[in-house]
């Protein structure tokens, strides 16, 4: 399902198999979670991530991309641990702690973390399509339940084709709202003002967007035809050779204590 924005950063690298990159994904997201605790770790495996991204991109644009999109939420995060959490002063104004040392710490920590699980998900998202990832989790799942791997199958399918529809439709919104002078500048408060002319057709789009795509599946009785109507994964060497890569960095990174 194509969008006329992007969503994601383009990657060149699109996997034959959806398996092997939805494995590679779900592990490291659990080990910045789980087994990931010390603040070289995390580092460590952010930059694995950014090779990752950057060896499927195969454009330094791709990486750019990416990280300017994660510096704000960064940003945010390391500033209210920095404030929030109590510790060493690390910056001291007319006697008081403004910042602290530990939260300094455990905000950069937290970014990096989010900087993983978000690198992770959005090379997913840019390597795969609906079609092969449901068909994916459907061969992963069908022996343990067929009918849950039915359903879960088509909740990926759904979800995934739903993402440009709402960008869609919040470009839409967006252009018409900075013809009403609704657009998100000047201070605080008018962008928060603005940003509330947003939410509410915004909010009303998806509500039909998501029941005209409701109405669309039952009419062509997607639901019962969608694994059968696409065509079964293969797995190519450099697919396992990259869950192999993955596994290895995690083993390397959760060692660290």
């Amino acid at each position: 399902m194509q969008s006329d924005v992007n969503v994601m950063p383009a990657v060149r690298w699109k996997p034959s198999d959806p398996r092997p990159l939805l494995v590679s994904v779900l592990l490291v997201v659990v080990a910045s979670v789980v087994l990931v605790r010390t603040l070289p770790a995390m580092l460590g495996l952010f930059a694995f991530m950014l090779i990752w991204y950057a060896a499927a991109a195969r454009h330094p644009r791709g990486i750019l991309a990416l990280l300017r999109r994660l510096l704000p939420f960064a940003a945010v995060i390391l500033v209210l641990n920095a404030l929030l959490v109590p510790g060493d002063a690390l910056l001291r104004i007319a006697g008081h702690r403004i910042f602290s040392v530990q939260g300094a710490h455990d905000g950069v920590f937290f970014a990096l973390r989010l900087g993983v699980m978000l690198t992770a998900v959005s090379l997913l998202l840019a390597a795969t399509d609906p079609e092969s990832l449901a068909r994916g989790v459907h061969d992963m799942l069908r022996r343990l339940s067929p009918s849950l791997a039915g359903r879960v199958a088509f909740f990926i399918f759904l979800s995934m084709g739903f993402v440009p529809l709402f960008v869609d439709e919040i470009q839409r919104v967006r252009v018409a709202q900075s013809f009403r002078g609704g657009n998100l500048r000047g201070g605080m408060l008018q962008r928060a003002g603005s940003l509330r002319m947003w939410l509410v057709p915004v909010l009303m789009s998806a509500v039909r967007r998501s029941g005209e795509l409701a109405l669309a599946v039952e009419l062509r009785d997607t639901r019962h035809r969608l694994v059968d109507s696409i065509p079964a994964p293969r797995a190519r060497a450099i697919d396992i050779a990259w869950l192999v890569l993955v596994i290895a960095a995690v083993v390397v990174v959760s060692m660290d204590r």
